[in-house]
Parts: structure tokens; C-alpha cells; sequence
């Protein structure tokens, strides 16, 4: 016979600081967002976020793991296509950011493009918006 305990808490406040130590966690990491941030790209399953820094450098956040830094490099335009291709050592990250409404499929939320990101060889795909 095993033992079946369920609480609600109707405070209006969200603490995002609890941890659930019988299921793996499945947030995204929080992160500082620089304020010359000019496009963030997320997706799921992984869990995953991508930042561009203006004129600084491309970040790459999954979430678990380490972050990938690399330069900033100037994007090619192609039709409704942003690409960024950038390279530090043996760090890469190929970006393709597409004009066209996309929907992160975890909640109601449409945003402004479709990404498809390359990070050391491995691929992602979700959705992002101008910051």
C-alpha cells in the first residue's frame, strides 16, 4: 500500500527557486540577458537559448552543460534568412534565423522566427524574437 500526499498553494507569488527532488528538472537555467542583446532563440527537448550580443558575441545556453562563446560576426541575409556562422577554436556555432511565425509547441506563444542552430556539430530547432 503506498502513501498518496497532494497540497495546493494558492499564494499569488511563483518562487522559481524550488527544487523538486523526485523528478529531473526541466526549466531552463536562469541567465542574465546583457542589455545589448538583440535576439533570443529557445527550444525544448533539450532545453536550450541562444543569444546574440550586438557587435560582441553569439551565446549558446543549454541547459545542462556549459555555455559556447563565440565572436559576434557581422550576418549574411538571404530572402527572409539571418545566418550567422562564427568560430572559436574548436567551438562552432552555424545559426539560421527565418522570418516566418513559430510556435515553441510547450505553450501558446507565437514568435516572430524559426531557428535552426548547429552548435559543434550538433543540430536544434526552435523559435525566437528580436530583444
Amino acid at each position: 500500500m503506498g502513501l498518496f500526499v497532494m497540497a495546493c498553494n494558492n499564494s499569488s507569488q511563483r518562487k522559481t527557486d524550488i527544487k523538486d527532488t523526485g523528478k529531473e528538472d526541466t526549466r531552463m537555467p536562469a541567465t542574465t540577458i546583457m542589455p545589448d542583446t538583440i535576439f533570443i532563440g529557445l527550444g525544448n527537448e533539450p532545453f536550450w537559448a541562444i543569444y546574440i550580443i550586438k557587435d560582441n558575441k553569439i551565446i549558446f545556453h543549454p541547459a545542462e552543460g556549459t555555455d559556447v562563446e563565440v565572436p559576434y560576426v557581422t550576418p549574411t541575409i538571404v530572402n527572409n534568412t539571418t545566418t550567422y556562422q562564427s568560430s572559436a577554436g574548436s567551438l562552432s556555432i552555424d545559426l539560421f534565423i527565418t522570418k516566418n511565425a513559430c510556435s515553441d509547441g510547450m505553450s501558446d506563444n507565437i514568435h516572430a522566427y524559426e531557428v535552426i542552430l548547429t552548435v559543434n556539430k550538433t543540430k536544434y530547432s526552435g523559435c525566437g524574437n528580436d530583444h
